[in-house]
């Protein structure tokens, strides 16, 4: 009954391509806001032939959080790496590193810094390198639902290699994060908003939006299907980009 629901979800989701890579930080953490360690690997693989004609795919992502004994502190890491590749050529080669600091000041209010470093080898920005702080705000938190609002300064480095320049930026960072467990049937959705224009020209920004519906099969695994859209309103090459994926996966929590 649970693949069933999940399967008919992901028919109202519209197509994109499968088996690829997903960033979702928020989603990672929400999930897990009330244990102290987790320990997370998600992992999809698929190879096809068809008489010399051959598509590779793999994705991984792991993460890891730790939390000081009080609550008060929590350490965040996540990895991961997805490839697509097809005699020699990729159509899709992407990485990212993310590592976050949060520190509770009140019941409401966590002060959060990051840094993080990723890459995109088929877009004009090949490489994009982030550090930032700023406030994080809980402004839902029940037993099944979680609504979380923040805002900060973000310094980001841009890597060009189409144009071999790299650009300085100082970007504001706002994002709402929200999370809903289903009663019952224990399926988790979480959708993730981030807006991030230029301080000195708002006109110049980049969405990124991330939802995700986790299916528990067990205490263990689960299946879960995210779907990942980045919009970049002005890239170096002076034009608008965007890159959509959609993905199914097989997820297991230690």
């Amino acid at each position: 009954m649970r693949l069933l629901c999940l399967f008919l979800i992901l028919l109202c989701l519209g197509s994109a391509s499968l088996y690829a890579q997903v960033v979702n930080i928020e989603s990672a953490r929400m999930q897990t806001d009330s244990v102290r360690f987790v320990l997370s690997n998600d992992f999809s693989f698929r190879y096809n032939d068809n008489d010399g004609n051959y598509i590779f795919e793999v994705s991984d992502a792991i993460y890891t959080q730790l939390k000081s004994k009080d609550f008060r502190k929590l350490y965040f890491f996540l990895a991961n790496f997805g490839l697509i590749r097809s005699k020699g050529e990729d159509f899709s080669n992407n990485w990212l590193v993310h590592l976050r600091f949060n520190y509770r000041l009140t019941r409401v209010i966590r002060l959060e810094t990051f840094v993080q470093s990723q890459g995109n080898q088929l877009l004009d920005v090949s490489g994009r390198h982030l550090l930032g702080a700023g406030l994080r705000f809980r402004a839902i938190a029940t037993e099944r639902v979680r609504l979380y609002l923040a805002n900060s300064y973000m310094y980001e480095l841009e890597i060009s290699d189409a144009l071999n320049q790299n650009f300085y930026n100082h970007r504001n960072n706002t994002y709402m994060s929200f999370s809903v467990e289903l009663p019952k049937s224990k399926i988790t959705i979480t959708n993730i908003l981030y807006y991030q224009p230029l301080y000195r020209d708002i006109s110049n920004y980049n969405i990124s939006e991330q939802f995700k519906i986790e299916v528990p099969l067990n205490e263990k695994i689960s299946v879960n299907s995210s779907f990942y859209y980045y919009f970049d309103s002005q890239t170096p090459g002076n034009r608008s980009q965007y890159t959509s994926t959609f993905y199914i996966g097989i997820g297991i929590n230690i």
